[in-house]
């Protein structure tokens, strides 16, 4: 393991806890230890110095009788939590773990087994739910519940159901603002003519409480059912990546239902948040710091040590969890995807429902300008160091709930990014911004909506800049280049993309668009500026390149510049080609093409620029993306153009099957991978990663050999399918010529 304090400028850490930042839900800080530590040497007389064991054991309302009580006193015996039924009805039955787990909002049946026969005019008894390291009845985190004759789901009740005997049989209300979490339970008796005779016991086993999206008192409430089932209970998604000329649903198996997830979101949970809780203002949970270890690394470079998994090779979040909870440490890398994609199963184990979402040339406005800046000399070169940046993709998560701190029409889908881009109040997160306040242009409102609206609706403005003097001149904006297929996976089964796009802009062009982004720019820092006076244009330039180029192709660049004068008009064209990561960095300089031209009065002429395959070959990355640069100059008018694109090379696809097709629960399964190396190189340190919800193992890596231009590469595992309905099977290839090669298959199971 690296320590942090040692990282380069390519490896972040992941504050991925701060996405646990909702309306209704504890607030997310820092251990206590560590707390303390950031308020320096000497604490005392400036907090309280009391351990969590102490409070705990001074707490009144937390002790255990273990004396016999008198024989008039009835005293619990056994506790039965109808584990079965109660989670079959709260649609947590597919969970593996074994305790209760319940949804808030929703009665569940509890029967309590006493040393005789429970007489209500005579008995009084009371369930007490108990939650954090440090539980006060004042504080919410201690919930004592009596006996009523109506529920209600906006508070904790219980009623009689049946007695029968020595047996109690209750119906439970757990609040719909309830904490979310573990709870521990106590039972409490008392005589009626005698309250001070307390009799407590604490069960052995614990009632873990979820969000409810079926409960119209939950603040995170769904109407629609198909909506329910794919954002709260669908181990199994696709998360789309690529670019706005060519992307794919990417699969990812979330698996929020398996044992180390959810033991995972408990451990979390435990750690890092005090419950407390403050139901009507949303708190963001502060930074799951360096010293404290973290979840994940992010790291965008060409190469990886070999003791770690790239990105590329992740296939969900099983096994990055696995590495994570084995030696509570974090695990190296992850990228946008890989960082959404384990937000989604965290917060879905939670119950709170939320989807991954990816937008395609997604800016990053590096200093609240609402506009995204290129620079270029007075040849046409780009101004690397100069520039903002253009995603090819990002990915973010949304999670649906209420925004009570915000004013009304703003409820309901709430984005917020686990990658870390920007600080915000001084640590590395992003959100939560309600999608309407970024699709208005509303960007003063909380958290970061400025910054989630420069990724969809920013403007990407070219700047020349002076050789000698170093000055710069807008010339050139361009109002229709950024935020292109929002993109997240359709409710029900297949690979089917749901564009969100209308959610986060209105129409691209239309007067409510400009009049959000006009708006957005009153709060920008660069608003005196008067960039938007376009010079005259009468050359009309265009680019030209194929969409679907595998690797190991050659292909051309074409810019094609019109003069619509009736003039001749002289035109500098400038091509620069780079090898770059998704998240528009160069990474390696390619070809480049400078060219002046003469255009007769309604003449058009062609700029070409050829890529061959030996161009890019030894210089091309995991990301597998060429990015182009141009830049047009018309001599007469001044008149100038800048243009952005990226070539996504094709990877090949796995060909993955299963043998059987159809099983059986508990039966074996062999899953098997392959694909023909179609490059001009030998593929070398190659490995498969297999991975599937509902199946043991739960991963499996297979190392093979290299595998020689026009070889096949194929690797064999067997699982045993744990659980029914249909398991899907993701599969990543990795090496150090080609990644993120990956295919699936899908098992039925019946």
């Amino acid at each position: 393991s690296i320590p942090c304090t040692n990282l380069n400028q390519n490896e972040l850490s992941l504050d991925l806890l701060h996405t646990f930042t909702i309306e209704r839900i504890l607030i997310c800080r820092d251990s206590r230890s560590h707390a303390k530590a950031k308020m320096g040497e000497s604490l005392e007389g400036r907090t309280k110095l009391t351990s969590d064991e102490k409070f705990k054991a001074l707490n009144k309302a937390l002790r255990v009788d273990k004396k016999k009580p008198p024989a008039s006193q009835l005293k619990p015996e056994e506790v039965d939590f109808h584990i079965k039924d109660n989670r079959l009805a709260h649609k947590t039955d597919d969970y593996e773990a074994e305790q209760l787990i319940i949804r808030r909002g929703q009665i569940f049946d509890v029967t309590v087994t006493f040393n005789r026969e429970y007489i209500p005019d005579t008995d009084i008894v009371v369930l007490q739910f108990v939650i954090g390291s440090r539980p006060q009845e004042s504080k919410g985190s201690i919930v004592r519940v009596a006996i009523h004759e109506i529920l209600n789901p906006v508070t904790w009740g219980m009623k009689i159901k049946q007695i029968s005997g020595k047996t109690l049989h209750l119906t439970v209300m757990p609040s719909a603002k309830a904490l979310i979490g573990q709870y521990e339970v106590f039972v409490e008796t008392k005589m009626a003519d005698d309250k001070k005779s307390v009799f407590r016991y604490k069960d052995d086993d614990k009632v873990c409480v979820l969000f409810n999206a079926w409960c119209k008192e939950d603040s995170v409430y769904m109407e629609s059912e198909a909506d329910r089932v794919e954002y709260v209970l669908n181990d199994f998604g696709y998360i789309w990546v690529g670019s706005a000329k060519w992307n794919e649903g990417l699969p990812w198996t979330f698996g929020q239902v398996k044992t180390i997830q959810f033991t995972s979101v408990l451990f979390f949970l435990s750690l890092f948040f005090y419950f407390l809780f403050f139901p009507s203002f949303p708190k963001r949970s502060a930074n799951y710091n360096d010293s404290d270890g973290g979840i994940l690394f992010g790291r965008w470079t060409e190469t990886y040590p070999k003791n770690c998994t790239p990105p590329t090779a992740w296939t969900g979040s099983t096994a990055i969890l696995e590495k994570f909870m084995k030696k509570k440490f974090y695990v190296r890398y992850g990228q946008c995807w890989v960082f959404s994609g384990l937000v989604t199963t965290l917060l879905r184990a939670l119950g709170l429902p939320t989807r991954s979402v990816t937008n395609f040339e997604s800016a990053h406005d590096t200093d609240s300008s609402m506009t995204i800046d290129f620079h270029y000399d007075e040849e046409g070169n780009p101004l690397d160091e100069l520039n903002d940046s253009i995603w090819n993709f990002h990915v973010w998560n949304e999670s649906w709930f209420k925004r009570t701190d915000l004013p009304d029409g703003h409820d309901g889908w709430q984005a917020h990014d686990a990658t870390p881009q920007e600080t915000s109040e001084g640590v590395f997160r992003c959100g939560p911004a309600s999608v309407n306040a970024v699709k208005n242009g509303e960007v003063y409102l909380p958290y970061d909506t400025g910054f989630v609206f420069a990724e969809v609706n920013g403007d990407r403005v070219y700047w020349d800049v002076d050789d000698d003097d170093g000055s710069m001149k807008a010339s050139y904006v361009d109002t229709h280049s950024i935020g292109k297929f929002i993109s997240t996976k359709e409710p029900g089964e297949g690979r089917h993309r749901l564009d969100v796009t209308s959610g986060y802009k209105h129409a691209e062009g239309s007067q409510q668009e400009r009049k959000a982004v006009e708006f957005a720019y009153k709060f920008s820092t660069r608003r005196e500026y008067e960039i938007y006076n376009a010079d005259k244009e009468d050359v009309e330039f265009s680019l030209e390149v194929l969409d679907n180029i595998a690797i190991g192709d050659s292909f051309d660049v074409k810019v094609v510049a019109l003069n619509k004068s009736y003039e001749q008009r002289n035109v500098k064209v400038n091509i620069t080609s780079v090898m770059a990561f998704y998240t528009g960095i160069p990474a390696k300089p390619l070809k480049r093409k400078m060219e002046a031209i003469e255009i007769g009065p309604n003449k058009e002429k062609v700029v070409i620029l050829k890529i061959a395959s030996g161009d890019y070959m030894g210089k091309i990355a995991a990301d597998g993306n060429v990015k182009l640069y141009i830049k047009g100059k018309v001599q007469e008018t001044g008149q100038s153009f800048g243009k952005q694109d990226v070539v996504e090379l094709r990877k090949p696809k796995l060909t993955v099957t299963a043998s059987p097709k159809s099983v059986k629960r508990w039966d074996k399964v062999e899953v098997t991978a392959s694909f023909k190396n179609l490059l001009p190189v030998t593929l070398k340190n190659g490995h498969f990663q297999l991975e599937g919800a509902g199946l043991s193992p739960r991963s499996s890596v297979i190392n093979i050999d290299s595998v020689a231009p026009k070889m096949e590469a194929k690797a064999s595992a067997t699982f045993t399918v744990t659980r029914s309905r249909k398991r899907t099977v993701v599969v990543s290839f990795q090496s150090d010529q080609l990644a993120g090669v990956r295919g699936e298959c899908v098992i039925n199971v019946t």
